[in-house]
């Protein structure tokens, strides 16, 4: 969905998995063998692609009326 891939060891093979598919453990293994100033920038990145993927959803949902403007 997100098409934000990670590379991660399943079975003792690496795949590129999407992140919102890993399991709790790898998320946080992910994020853990980072650098903390890796970490962070990495999940600013990824807050910041959710988000400019969500906001065009959010203003047609105002502008179909479903939502009023500061609801979301």
């Amino acid at each position: 969905m997100t098409g934000v891939y990670v590379r991660v060891k399943r079975k003792g093979k690496w795949e590129n998995v999407e992140f919102e598919l890993l399991t709790d453990k790898e998320m946080a293994e992910f994020i853990a063998s980072k650098k903390v100033e890796d970490g962070w920038q990495w999940a600013i990145f990824f807050a910041k692609y959710i988000r400019d993927k969500i906001k065009p959803i959010m203003d047609g949902l105002v502008k179909d009326g479903i939502l009023k403007e500061g609801e979301n």
